[in-house]
C-alpha cells in the first residue's frame, strides 16, 4: 500500500514539475508585440489611386486554410483540431485563391493567416497566398505560441498566425495593439489582437486613404470585443479628422444592429452567440456597410450539411466607413462554405471630392 502511494505521488510530483517548466517556457517566449509597431510591406504596387474612381475591397477571414465544409472546431461544440491530412489545406488554397482572383479586388483583407502552424500542416498561406496576388502583401502577426497545450490529448501545438493585407497600392503599414481578454495563465497562449491599418496617397490630393484590417475577439463575455470596437473607432475619427477617407474591414465577432437577425436566429444557445454592436455606436460621420442577404459565418459545430435551416449562421463580416465615402455595391461571394467557416464580403466604392450629408 504505501509502495502505490509513493509511486503515485512522484508521478504526480513528475506531471507538476512537466507543467511548471513548460509554463515557464511559454512565459520566457511569449509574443510581446509593442503598442505600435511598422509592418514591413512587401513586393511592389504600380496602381495609382484617384478620387471619384471606383475602387474594390475584399475581406475574407480563410480559417487558416482547415476550416473548409468537411470540418468541425472543438472552441464550437465540435471535436476537432485540424484536418487529418495536409489534402484539404491545399485545397483550401487553391479555393481561396481562385476567389481572389475572380473577384480581382485592389485590397484584400485576410483574417486567420498561419504563417507557420501545426493546425494547417506548416504550410506557409501568408506566402502561397501573396504569391498570386499583383501588389503588395503585409503580414500582421497576431497569435504566436511554441506550443498551445490544449485540447490535452490533441494539442493545437505551434502557430504563428494574423492578419494578411494584399494592396495594388503602395502603402505605409502599421500594427496597433488592441486589449487583450486573457490573463495568466492563458494569456500567455492565446491572441494578441490587433489593427492592421494601411496608409495610401491618392493623387493630386493631399488626404490619404487609410484602411484597417480587423479581426475582433470570439470568446469573451462581449466586454473586450466592445473595447475593441471602440479603439477602432478613435483611430478611424482621429484620421477622419484630418480629412481623410477611411475603411475598416474584416471579422468583427459580432452582429450589426442594421442586420435583420431574425434571417440568423439562434439554433443553440450553449455555443457561440453573437453579440450585437449597440445601435449608437457609430454616430453621424461613420456607416456600416455590410449585407445580410447571405451569412456570412457558420459555427464550427459540426460538419456543414449544406442546409442553412440546421446550420447556425451569423453576419459577422463587412465594413465601418466614413462620410466621405461612397458606398456603391456591398456584397455577400456565396461560397457555400466550401473552403472556410467564412464568406468573403466584398466592397465597390468611391472616394468623393465632396462629402454628401
Amino acid at each position: 500500500m504505501k509502495k502505490s502511494v509513493k509511486i503515485f505521488l512522484v508521478i504526480m510530483l513528475a506531471i507538476i514539475v512537466i507543467l511548471l517548466i513548460l509554463f515557464a517556457i511559454l512565459m520566457l517566449t511569449e509574443y510581446k508585440p509593442k503598442d505600435v509597431e511598422q509592418l514591413n510591406v512587401e513586393g511592389n504596387a504600380t496602381k495609382v489611386l484617384n478620387l471619384e474612381e471606383k475602387v474594390k475591397i475584399l475581406t475574407y477571414n480563410i480559417g487558416y486554410l482547415s476550416l473548409d465544409k468537411t470540418q468541425d472546431f472543438f472552441l464550437d461544440g465540435g471535436t476537432s483540431v485540424r484536418p487529418k491530412t495536409n489534402e484539404n489545406v491545399l485545397k483550401n488554397l487553391d479555393g481561396v485563391n481562385e476567389i481572389i482572383a475572380s473577384q480581382n479586388p485592389d485590397i484584400c483583407l485576410l483574417q486567420e493567416v498561419d504563417l507557420k502552424a501545426k493546425r494547417s500542416y506548416y504550410i506557409n498561406e501568408y506566402e502561397k497566398i501573396s504569391e498570386k496576388f499583383n501588389g503588395t502583401s503585409t503580414f500582421s502577426m497576431y497569435h504566436r505560441c511554441l506550443c498551445i497545450p490544449y485540447p490535452i490529448f490533441n494539442m493545437v501545438g505551434y502557430v504563428e498566425a494574423g492578419m494578411t493585407t494584399l494592396n495594388k497600392y503602395n502603402n505605409v503599414s502599421t500594427r496597433i495593439a488592441l486589449p487583450s481578454a486573457y490573463s495568466f495563465p492563458m494569456k500567455q497562449v492565446m491572441f494578441k489582437r490587433n489593427l492592421l491599418k494601411q496608409v495610401i496617397d491618392i493623387k493630386d490630393s493631399y488626404k490619404k486613404l487609410v484602411v484597417f484590417n480587423l479581426h475582433l475577439e470570439a470568446y469573451d463575455d462581449g466586454g473586450v470585443r466592445l473595447k475593441q470596437l471602440n479603439i477602432l473607432k478613435d483611430e478611424i475619427l482621429k484620421e477622419y479628422e484630418k480629412g481623410n477617407y477611411v475603411i475598416a474591414g474584416g471579422d468583427f465577432n459580432q452582429t450589426f444592429p442594421v442586420v435583420d437577425n431574425k434571417k440568423y436566429p439562434v439554433l443553440d444557445d450553449n455555443n457561440f452567440v453573437a453579440n450585437v454592436i449597440p445601435s449608437d455606436f457609430i454616430g453621424k460621420n461613420l456607416k456600416y456597410a455590410i449585407d445580410d442577404s447571405l451569412p456570412t459565418c457558420r459555427l464550427l459545430n459540426k460538419p456543414y450539411s449544406g442546409n442553412y435551416q440546421d446550420t447556425q449562421l451569423y453576419v459577422l463580416d463587412g465594413f465601418i466607413v466614413t462620410n466621405n465615402v461612397k458606398i456603391n455595391e456591398v456584397k455577400v461571394i456565396d461560397t457555400n462554405f466550401e473552403y472556410t467557416d467564412h464568406q468573403p464580403v466584398l466592397l465597390d466604392f468611391t472616394l468623393q471630392s465632396e462629402e454628401v450629408e
